[in-house]
């Protein structure tokens, strides 16, 4: 039977792939709510600030040493998939594996001495900070970047949304175990170093089923960068992109803890994980729409970029809109029913991250049209004067509004970035017309 017609086109297609990864995070958007809850209310506003900072580290590390290699698997795996060279686009997928768990091994080395700088700072005892680093360990080495790319370049994106709900499934049941047995912030770091090791057993098992075999041979591996013309440049460009957004954010966290305590970091974390949930759904639409944007990059059809970025962008609008009006008006109460009076104070910075959010969501529609054409170098240009006016702003504003500061400054980033990325995709737009 012939597929709708609307499922056939670029952005058509695009919707499909993002339904299914909401399908998987829709479960997780529920399911995330109570286990925050339950951490919250479990732990109390120190506690929770403790382990806030021990998560916030180790994903800045990860983010940091991470390559994105789901990126490279579909940018350059494409090429070799539509022209039928399986030797190497399984070439290529080893690499970009070995590149992960190299990524892994030295973050293992950067998160030891965080954590001791760490420990000497907040004055986390031994057992404390060896327990920090047990969790480290496993975040670092439960790699999954490459199994998502090979779900994503063979289409798997129902079998994809499947394993990416293990996680928040995993730790809601972690968490739920945790608070019926009374258990500390240990019993809380094992619920989410289960889920990671869980959700990623389930990617690495449905991706070799997707591609199987692709693992085998590993003598011919480093002839990937060969094979791939601009494959390095890609890659670390991809990662610095990766490094300034993800670990940028993360270690703001961790710059409050430094400056105002572990209460007032779980405060903006709670805040911060709130409005991230949002972000979390552009996320979802820019990994959709990414490979559609390769696709026409690549067509020699003229136009077909610019009516994929202008239906794409004109939903992100829409929706980053509807962000920015909803997180003033819900955010008050989402607190109290999540966390309880007791974090109430996050309010007013959850008002100015769920703002930033919304502007984040718009970027949305811009950003996979950089790096999806090839276009990554000028992506991380914009990533990284984003990240400079972010922390600049957390220096200049913490010591005078504390936590609020540190909300300004990420509002402030984001719509540096919504701003300078719009620009650059209309400029490629206009050229492909041209073109």
């Amino acid at each position: 039977m012939k597929a709708p017609a609307a499922a056939t086109t670029p952005f058509g297609r695009a919707l499909r792939n993002v339904g299914w990864l909401l399908t998987g995070k829709g479960v997780g958007a529920v399911l995330s709510i109570v286990y925050l809850a339950l951490a919250t209310r479990s732990l109390g506003v120190e506690g929770f600030g403790q382990f806030t900072l021990i998560l916030s580290t180790a994903q800045a590390v990860v983010a940091f040493v991470g390559f994105q290699t789901w990126q490279i698997v579909v940018r350059y795996g494409m090429a070799h998939r539509e022209a039928e060279r399986p030797d190497a686009l399984a070439r290529l997928i080893r690499f970009c594996l070995a590149l992960d768990l190299a990524g892994a091994a030295i973050g293992i080395g950067i998160a030891f001495v965080a954590l001791v700088l760490m420990q000497r700072h907040f004055g986390w005892s031994d057992t404390l900070t060896n327990e920090a680093f047990a969790f480290s360990i496993i975040l670092l080495i439960a790699v999954r970047s490459t199994a998502v790319g090979i779900l994503r370049l063979f289409d798997r994106f129902a079998i994809g949304a499947g394993a990416d709900a293990v996680t928040p499934i995993a730790r809601f049941l972690g968490a739920s175990i945790a608070a019926w047995q009374g258990a500390d912030l240990l019993g809380f770091l094992l619920a989410w170093a289960a889920a990671e090791v869980l959700t990623t057993l389930a990617y690495w098992i449905s991706a070799t089923r997707a591609a199987p075999g692709v693992l085998r041979r590993w003598r011919d591996t480093l002839d990937a960068p060969r094979e791939n013309a601009g494959l390095w440049n890609f890659a670390l460009v991809t990662n610095l992109n990766s490094t300034l957004n993800a670990a940028s954010r993360q270690f703001v966290v961790v710059l409050v803890g430094l400056f105002t305590g572990a209460a007032a970091a779980g405060n903006y974390r709670l805040a911060y994980q709130l409005s991230q949930a949002l972000v979390r759904l552009s996320d979802m639409f820019a990994r959709g729409v990414f490979p559609e944007m390769t696709r026409a990059g690549t067509s020699k059809a003229n136009g077909g970029l610019a009516t994929l970025v202008r239906q794409s962008s004109r939903l992100a609008i829409a929706v980053g809109l509807a962000t920015c009006l909803l997180v003033p008006l819900l955010g008050q109460p989402a607190l109290l029913l999540i966390a309880g009076k007791s974090y109430l104070g996050a309010y007013p910075v959850l008002v100015l991250l769920g703002i930033a959010a919304g502007l984040d969501i718009m970027a949305v529609g811009f950003e996979p049209v950089l790096l999806g054409t090839g276009h990554a170098a000028q992506a991380l240009r914009i990533r990284a004067a984003s990240v400079a006016v972010l922390f600049l702003g957390v220096v200049l504003l913490m010591p005078t509004f504390e936590v609020i500061g540190a909300g300004l400054a990420s509002l402030a980033a984001s719509a540096l970035s919504l701003g300078l990325l719009a620009q650059a995709a209309m400029r490629l737009v206009r050229r492909d017309r041209a073109g």
